[in-house]
């Protein structure tokens, strides 16, 4: 599980990373290119970047952290479970999350994330990231719910089971996407359920995290 993580990506690194492939960053524009401050802690509840797909190619907005389904309508604080995360294994079928992975997946831009080790009061925090130290996407799945603080749009990461680094730390990683795999991501619920079942090792590093 990941509860924590790192974006410092700035507009123009988006731009450069997605100029040559379909999927551009079309939205916003140049004109309005957004002033995005380094976060280096992003929470649970908090507002951060996601990367949509639309018409020719992609748009960054920014979501709730924690993923609200489109069937809920009472206030934010009423809405209880923890859905930052959703699992690979029952993500099409979990009722919160089936309809987003169905409809609306997203790409999560991702600079570094955290995880916790240790017992209650003495716990660790490590921080894993490439190794070049570039950035990366999660997996993401979207939803819009009609609230009655209004409309809201969250979103939640998709988890598998550990690799051989992970396991050490956690018992789930986050689905961490190959540039190539970006397109199989958000075409269609077949192509993205694919990626499950031909996990990875990922090649990262690990160091304590201040």
């Amino acid at each position: 599980m990941c509860n924590r993580y790192a974006n410092t990506i700035s507009y123009q690194q988006y731009v450069e990373e997605f100029s040559e492939t379909r999927l551009p960053l079309l939205v916003p524009g140049p004109s309005h290119a957004p002033n995005l401050e380094p976060r280096l802690d992003i929470r649970p509840t908090d507002r951060a970047p996601v990367l949509l797909p639309i018409e020719g190619g992609l748009e960054l907005r920014e979501m709730r952290w924690g993923l609200i389904p489109w069937f809920h309508k009472k206030t934010v604080k009423e809405w209880k479970p923890l859905t930052t995360n959703a699992r690979s294994e029952t993500i099409d079928t979990t009722a919160s999350f089936k309809s987003a992975f169905a409809r609306r997946r997203c790409l999560i831009p991702v600079s570094s994330f955290y995880e916790w080790t240790g017992e209650k009061g003495k716990k660790v925090k490590w921080r894993f990231a490439v190794p070049s130290g570039d950035w990366f996407c999660f997996a993401g799945i979207w939803d819009r719910a009609h609230t009655a603080d209004g409309d809201i749009e969250s979103y939640a990461l998709a988890t598998l089971p550990p690799d051989r680094l992970s396991e050490q730390y956690h018992d789930r990683r986050p689905l961490i996407l190959d540039r190539d795999d970006y397109a199989a991501w958000l075409d269609s619920p077949e192509t993205a359920k694919a990626l499950f079942t031909t996990p990875k090792d990922r090649h990262l590093t690990v160091e304590l995290a201040a």
